[in-house]
């Protein structure tokens, strides 16, 4: 099946350049629209941000039958997409926009558009190196607990929270305790890696292996302090609390559900 495709680096509508400066207009003259699966899960991190830095955002879902037929067009046949347009009225870019794909991607712009890679070049590379291994984390899920036969899963996910996810808790305790272990991991501001590292404690703590992945985790306590002042930030506690999120959790639950060994699954 051929799915339809966005233009990406075509200059059918804007040419490179237009988009390069249709990127220098300012945060409050763009909307972001933002399409991803109604779920927590990869889109978690670029809704938060959206929703941090006050943008003029929506959220968008394909419809399953559409994207079953390959009429959901995208960049590479995944999600998430993210789309930004002029709203400015009688803009030259009225009705244009640009587009970009991968989570990494748009969540490390959205990052550097709404203040949240650090104060200079070394704090914003610290900052993606972080950002890097905590999404690494999570594809490692993927391929060492979901893509695997139904039979090895229990296995997978005793070897992946007792081998993988400890390595990690104990490689990022060593680096939050040398930035003072004040909850941040670069400098004393809300960053980037802070808010990805949140929503994947909870998407452990909540959409896969609830309490078993929690204690792990709050046995790290400068991990755990990162995690405890991104759920204190006004705009994001408020947004956890909504119900369009409560959705997206629920229904991550019912898909891992069935796709993820459950905490309390019994011995084979």
């Amino acid at each position: 099946m051929t799915r339809a495709k966005l233009d990406f680096v075509s200059s059918s509508s804007l040419t490179s350049a237009q988009k390069a400066e249709l990127l220098k207009v300012d945060n409050k003259d763009l909307t972001f629209t933002h399409m991803y699966w109604e779920l927590a899960s990869v889109g978690s991190t670029s809704r938060d941000i959206l929703v941090y830095g006050k943008a003029n955002y929506e959220f968008t879902y394909p419809e399953d039958e559409k994207w079953e037929k390959g009429m959901v067009p995208t960049v590479f046949s995944l999600l998430p997409v993210l789309r930004i347009t002029d709203r400015r009225p009688s803009s030259k870019f009225e009705g244009k926009g640009l587009v970009l794909a991968e989570a990494s991607v748009i969540d490390t712009f959205l990052a550097g558009r709404f203040g949240l890679l650090g104060d200079n070049e070394w704090e914003s590379l610290a900052i993606q190196t972080f950002y890097s291994n905590i999404h690494y984390l999570r594809e490692r899920c993927f391929s060492s607990v979901l893509d695997v036969p139904s039979e090895l899963r229990k296995k997978g996910r005793d070897n992946y929270m007792n081998v993988q996810i400890t390595k990690f808790c104990e490689d990022h305790e060593y680096h939050l305790k040398d930035n003072g272990s004040n909850g941040h991991y670069v400098g004393n501001k809300l960053s980037l890696a802070d808010i990805h590292l949140s929503n994947i404690i909870h998407f452990f703590s909540t959409v896969t292996w609830g309490k078993m992945a929690l204690d792990r985790f709050q046995q790290y306590e400068s991990l755990w302090k990162v995690k405890e002042n991104v759920d204190k930030v006004p705009a994001i506690a408020e947004w956890r609390q909504s119900s369009i999120f409560k959705g997206h959790e629920e229904a991550s639950i019912a898909w891992y559900a069935n796709n993820a060994i459950p905490e309390d699954e019994p011995e084979a």
